[in-house]
């Protein structure tokens, strides 16, 4: 009987051991997080360190990562969100995105530059 429980105990303990570490994993993996995303690769020479404002507050700077990730990420928290790249001699276009729920925990755009009779700033 002794035997019975303490077998019992040591399933119980790595279940515990077990869960938490699936718990910390999930935590850490940012995967609990909301994110949007900016990916730039077809504007590169014009985008590279341009401002990204989302609502109405510079969060950050587009900036490559490595030698070929042009995809800049920014924590929000969810709910609704107006994005906007700032470009100097550029208008930028203001996009809205909703975070959280059924919309899901992750919003990727894609940014470039429509270099006609005015520049301007595309996120689509």
């Amino acid at each position: 009987m002794a035997d019975g429980l303490r077998a019992m105990r040591w399933r119980a303990a790595t279940l515990l051991v077990g869960l938490g570490l699936v718990f910390a994993w999930v935590w850490m993996s940012g995967r609990t997080s909301h994110t949007i995303q900016i990916d730039y690769r077809w504007a590169v020479e014009p985008l590279d360190s341009a401002e990204v404002q989302i609502d109405g507050e510079v969060v950050g700077i587009l900036q490559r990562y490595g030698r070929s990730s042009f995809v800049s990420g920014f924590r929000v928290e969810p709910g609704q969100h107006v994005v906007e790249v700032l470009l100097d001699d550029c208008e930028s276009e203001r996009q809205p995105v909703s975070l959280g729920g059924s919309d899901g925990r992750l919003a990727v755009f894609m940014a470039e530059v429509d270099d006609g009779y005015n520049c301007r700033v595309i996120l689509r």
